[in-house]
């Protein structure tokens, strides 16, 4: 008994079962010949690198307000005029959805990013100088797994002096869509409601009546449309055809159903350097002054970019 358990004591360290748990598998860098110290040091590294990857992509793709108090809103406090072209980005490699966003005249006024990592999500506006001015967020940590979209969509300059204090609650209405199973008249809904909040709001585990009695009304009308690209670095699946469902949006005020805005989405094919790609070009309208505001309406005209993959 005594050797047996004086041989345990002796081949426990060497062996590194000790390090077998599942903390242990991420922490244990010892016992080299062991069966878990590479797996916790390969655990331990992918971790370390997805977290530093994040905060080196994001870094300045974020709210600032610092950097926004003594920058006047562009084009009177709209951040862009109500009617714009949005123009999809692509590259080789890239990761980070980019939607450029143009003026009448092609002025280049700023762009709408995305990146997903995980759990975590950043979608919002900059501005040629890299300021970001108004952000999308989960509304509540429910939301993440939720089969619709749930954002809340907020200024960065919130609560600053002669700034705007109201967000915007975006919630899809799933169960009245057909886009996910059509080909014609495929349909997608979401429903825009106005709150007031003068301070960066915070994520919560869940928010009861979120978009409730919405100010606004989003319909995307549309059908599925062959498309056609190259590629640059290897061959092409089915000869470069394809298929993707291009667009129209309407937002209506919920309660005279006047036409608010319109949009209309087509494709083309990218350069060289977007290796040929598919790319999305919006051209949106608005016809209300003085109704929603014109970034609201351009970031909803986003969406369907930033969603497709």
């Amino acid at each position: 008994m005594r050797r047996r358990l004086l041989q345990s004591d002796e081949e426990s360290p060497s062996d590194g079962r000790g390090c077998c748990s599942c903390l242990g598998r991420f922490l244990c860098c010892r016992g080299s010949q062991g069966r878990c110290g590479g797996l916790g040091r390969f655990c331990a590294f992918v971790a370390i690198f997805s977290v530093t990857f994040w905060i080196g992509v994001t870094r300045n793709l974020r709210c600032n307000p610092e950097a926004l108090a003594n920058v006047e809103p562009p084009f009177g406090g709209e951040l862009m005029p109500g009617n714009i072209f949005l123009v999809e980005r692509k590259y080789f490699f890239q990761f980070t959805k980019l939607v450029d966003v143009y003026t009448e005249n092609m002025t280049h006024i700023g762009y709408f990013y995305d990146i997903d990592l995980f759990f975590i999500m950043r979608f919002g506006f900059s501005d040629p100088s890299g300021r970001v001015w108004f952000e999308a967020r989960y509304a509540s940590f429910v939301s993440r797994f939720k089969p619709y979209i749930e954002y809340t969509l907020q200024r960065c300059d919130v609560g600053a002096t002669d700034r705007p204090t109201e967000l915007f609650q975006v919630k899809e209405v799933w169960w009245g869509e057909s886009y996910w199973r059509c080909l014609l008249s495929c349909q997608r809904l979401f429903n825009l409601a106005r709150r007031e909040d003068a301070s960066q709001i915070r994520e919560v585990l869940y928010e009861d009546n979120f978009g409730g009695n919405p100010e606004a009304n989003v319909s995307f009308d549309g059908y599925v449309v062959p498309t056609l690209r190259g590629k640059m670095n290897g061959a092409l699946e089915g000869a470069g055809t394809g298929v993707r469902q291009v667009w129209s949006m309407n937002i209506s005020n919920t309660s005279t159903g006047a036409s608010i805005a319109h949009a209309k989405q087509h494709f083309t094919v990218g350069t060289v350097d977007q290796n040929f790609r598919v790319l999305s070009r919006w051209k949106v309208s608005k016809y209300v002054k003085g109704s929603l505001p014109n970034w609201v309406i351009g970031f909803m005209a986003t969406l369907d970019d930033i969603a497709e993959d």
